[in-house]
């Protein structure tokens, strides 16, 4: 491709890298489980599901389907064809004249979605300071300055009037408290003593301990602050999407005390000869590889319970809806956790990144694992519940 055929196609917008998507699949009201289960869970997610692609990227902020696709292609052909007869000027007149989001307190170009608001870098960093620092202003005036790029520093007061009116929410600092009270309780797998201890008893308790664990997870997701905002389709697609990643995110957690060994439950740990004995030796030992990555950097509680949430939201399934509200539910977790970094780790500007640096991991491990959980599936050996088998085929 040419160099300027290249510079028109990311000009045009962005595309969402995908896979082949399964076929769909419905999940009923669950009844079967554990007691252990949220009652968030039981109901409201009897929907139709779509197959997802295991791609990484998030979806863009501005897409072809945003800015109108029809028009944005028109652009390109235009573009493309009169490469060798005009000048590039036309073209760059023509793409630049594709409207660009703006934000809503000074009407600067945006840089994403900031507090629950499209807002610049120079309204978002201003607003920080004032919630963060829990200052008070004053207007010298009448409380009506007019607040634009140009005079967006001339009165603070009205400036932050401004940012409060068009939408921009304190809460959005306290996600992660918010996501530490979502947190589930401790899960049990409490196998049958009487059963003698074999690979299939083992594989069996491990995929009991999933399709509960699948409940407790649609429970959680709903205290999300924001996910509850996005339509049930695209609730479902994020979770069709990520559960496999949230569960393997809370065995990491659970075994970061232990060494070589692997929670998978308060009452089930497997190390590396049981999970030989068992045939999960492969994937022993690629989450073992993801502990040790966590353990280096001495991952706390805070960090984790943002990562897990910021893996649900990080999909880029081609069966999203509202790619805007799933962009704005993402980048407000990345703000969180990069306020988290700031305030407690200010020796580390790093670290933020480090920290989403593990999600590529995370993700290859968690397809490693449903390959796996599907081949067994298809031994027809070990038992499995409907919810497990449903999100399993969904992956695959």
């Amino acid at each position: 491709m040419a160099a300027d055929d290249r510079h028109l196609t990311s000009s045009c917008g962005s595309y969402i890298k995908t896979e082949p998507s399964s076929p769909s699949s419905v999940i009923d009201t669950v009844s079967h489980h554990s007691p252990s289960a949220s009652s968030d869970a039981s109901g409201g997610y009897g929907i139709t599901m779509n197959g997802h692609s295991n791609g990484l990227d998030s979806p863009p902020m501005f897409t072809a389907a945003s800015l109108g696709g029809g028009a944005c292609r028109k652009r390109y052909d235009d573009c493309s064809s009169s490469i060798m007869e005009d000048s590039p000027t036309k073209c760059e007149y023509m793409l630049n004249s594709i409207p660009k989001r703006l934000c809503l307190v000074c009407g600067d170009i945006a840089s994403g979605y900031h507090y629950g608001v499209a807002s610049c870098e120079a309204c978002k960093a201003f607003f920080k300071r004032t919630i963060q620092g829990n200052i008070e202003y004053s207007c010298p005036a009448t409380n009506e300055c007019e607040i634009t790029k140009r005079r967006r520093k001339s009165c603070q007061a009205c400036r932050f009037m401004k940012c409060l009116k068009v939408g921009m929410l304190k809460e959005v600092t306290k996600i992660i408290s918010h996501l530490l009270v979502a947190e589930p309780e401790k899960i049990y797998a409490m196998p049958d003593p009487t059963v003698p201890e074999s690979d299939i008893k083992a594989l069996t308790t491990l995929c009991d301990l999933a399709d509960r664990e699948l409940v407790v997870i649609i429970g959680w997701a709903k205290h999300i602050p924001g996910f509850s905002n996005l339509s049930l389709g695209d609730q479902m697609s994020l979770l069709q999407s990520a559960w496999m990643e949230i569960l393997i995110l809370g065995i990491v957690f659970r075994s970061l005390p232990y060494e070589d060994e692997l929670v998978y439950a308060e009452d089930y740990i497997m190390d590396e000869e049981h999970s030989r004995l068992t045939g999960l030796l492969d994937l022993y030992v690629s989450i073992l590889q993801l502990v040790r990555r966590y353990k280096k950097l001495k991952v706390e509680k805070e960090e984790f319970v943002t990562l897990k949430a910021i893996a649900l939201a990080n999909s880029d399934s081609m069966h999203i809806e509202d790619l805007e509200a799933v962009q704005k539910l993402q980048d407000a977790l990345h703000e969180a956790l990069q306020d988290y970094e700031a305030s407690q780790h200010q020796d580390d500007p790093r670290r933020a990144g480090k920290l989403l640096m593990t999600l590529p991991l995370l993700r290859q491990t968690a397809t490693k694992a449903v390959q796996h959980f599907y081949s067994i599936k298809l031994q027809g050996k070990v038992p499995m519940h409907k919810l497990f088998l449903e999100m399993l085929e969904a992956k695959v």
